[in-house]
């Protein structure tokens, strides 16, 4: 275990996708755990209308899981991950200045950026396997489990993070469960949750994004030379068998 773990902190791409997986749970989550707050006491509706509005984002994020696939058969999933973050940054400060009675507009823009929110997590999973690629064909072991168990790790912190975070920010702004009304600085505290400080969480992992070079091209080299490598496993090992059974036909 202690020599593995050595190993795989060699992978450079492995500690920076820590990082990633890190800081990309943390906007989301924040936002859906601020969506029911914002729909309640930002826009001033009913639970039921919450869960239509929450179902409506459930269905832009299938959306855009299937959108993940298209987008990266035509371009590099590093510059996919990279844009949608942008983008996503745009669009939750967008938020910010819209005006909360104007329900159709926000439930339009809610549904598109679940689309744009779900389109990096298949990506994610993706890049996690590339990165695991690339520990191989720089020191030569594979260690997928120590690998993939360590992004989990960090997704679980980062979850973890993300709900301290809101229950902080609600408790700093002043939020009280208990009133039948809630202050200006706590409603401003639920409204920056739902919009400014995801979009900052969008930039930060999209800063991440460009700290990793797994992009097409090489990955392209890195599979072709695992390629190589494994044939030539096989047939070194196969070259002991072949000559006993030389000798013994001669025999």
């Amino acid at each position: 275990m202690k020599k593995d773990m050595k190993d795989v902190w060699k992978n450079d791409q492995w500690v920076r996708i820590l990082l990633l997986t890190l800081c990309n749970v943390c906007p989301g989550f924040i936002r859906m755990a601020a969506t029911m707050y914002y729909v309640t006491w930002v826009m001033g509706q009913s639970t039921h209308f919450a869960t239509i509005f929450i179902s409506l984002g459930v269905v832009g994020m299938m959306i855009g899981s299937m959108l993940a696939k298209v987008l990266t058969d035509r371009w590099c999933k590093l510059k996919v991950f990279f844009w949608t973050n942008i983008a996503l940054a745009v669009f939750s400060c967008v938020f910010y200045f819209l005006n909360p009675q104007a329900t159709v507009t926000i439930v339009v823009l809610y549904f598109l950026l679940n689309i744009l929110h779900q389109i990096p997590s298949p990506l994610h999973w993706s890049l996690m396997a590339d990165v695991d690629d690339y520990g191989e064909w720089k020191t030569g072991k594979r260690i997928t489990g120590i690998s993939f168990s360590g992004n989990l790790f960090f997704l679980k912190v980062g979850l973890a993070v993300a709900g301290a975070m809101v229950g902080f920010l609600l408790s700093w702004y002043g939020y009280d469960a208990g009133a039948k009304a809630q202050s200006e600085s706590a409603l401003h505290g639920i409204v920056l949750l739902f919009t400014i400080i995801p979009g900052i969480g969008y930039l930060i992992t999209a800063g991440v994004v460009r700290l990793l070079k797994v992009d097409r091209e090489l990955m392209k080299t890195i599979q072709a030379d695992l390629e190589k490598r494994r044939v030539n496993y096989h047939e070194l090992g196969d070259a002991p068998n072949a000559s006993v059974s030389e000798q013994v036909r001669k025999a």
